[in-house]
């Protein structure tokens, strides 16, 4: 192993390395506060968005001491947020010769992380959003006696205009799935 007394960003207590954390310049600090944002946007923890932002713009695989020193994490919400990322297919773990702690890098290719976030969020949230709709409508039909003729009215017409939106959405998507392969 390489000597390490010499590395501003480890070091060394009991004969081993700890790493305090992993040097990061301003491209990827935006980088980790801009997906940090879009994680939290479609409803991740803030932290899904870091580490994703951090292992993008990273130059080799990070475990997880190196992750959670580089954004101030505990190693729990470090473990949840790449099991996460991993469910998604947004990382992936790799192996390094003589280690035995999880490394993970993330996958970088634009198209394929369009594809994944489409598969794996986007689409999925349609689908529920399309079932939820259908549901809303059989109830109304049970409302109709107890609901004011107005209130009926003003439900009745909100939720077409829904369903014209969804069916426009439904239009869409073999448009976007084709973007993506």
């Amino acid at each position: 192993m390489a000597d390490q007394s010499d590395n501003p960003q480890t070091e060394m207590i009991d004969g081993s390395v700890k790493v305090l954390s992993v040097a990061m310049g301003q491209a990827q600090a935006d980088m980790v506060e801009s997906c940090s944002r879009l994680a939290q946007e479609l409803g991740f923890p803030r932290s899904v968005g870091e580490i994703y932002g951090l292992l993008y713009f990273s130059a080799k695989p990070l475990g997880f001491d190196d992750i959670a020193g580089a954004l101030s994490l505990s190693k729990a919400s470090v473990s949840t947020g790449t099991r996460q990322l991993l469910a998604l297919s947004f990382i992936r773990k790799v192996w390094l010769r003589g280690e035995r702690k999880d490394y993970f890098e993330a996958v970088t290719d634009p198209s394929e992380l369009g594809r994944r976030a489409y598969e794996e969020i986007f689409k999925s949230r349609i689908e529920h959003a399309e079932v939820h709709l259908g549901r809303m409508i059989d109830n109304l039909s049970a409302d109709r006696d107890t609901l004011k003729p107005e209130e009926f009215t003003v439900v009745q017409d909100r939720l077409k205009r829904l369903m014209k939106l969804q069916k426009r959405i439904r239009l869409v998507l073999p448009l976007v799935e084709r973007l993506f392969r």
